[in-house]
């Protein structure tokens, strides 16, 4: 079943729960955990752009 078809948890202990199922689905699949180190940032230094969109709104012309 697909993140988007699962029914949301209504607690915090159901939330917790389903997480504890999702990460041990996860790791039965062969996937690993990376651990990033702190102060590490998914950000450019140089400060160009990652392409990401964050809005489709189109500018108004002049």
């Amino acid at each position: 079943m697909s993140r988007t078809q699962k029914k949301l948890p209504q607690n915090n202990i159901e939330m917790r729960k389903a997480i504890e199922k999702d990460l041990q689905e996860f790791l039965a699949s062969g996937n690993k955990i990376k651990v990033i180190p702190m102060g590490v940032s998914g950000q450019d230094k140089m400060g160009r752009s990652k392409n990401i969109v964050i809005s489709r709104k189109r500018q108004a012309t002049l």
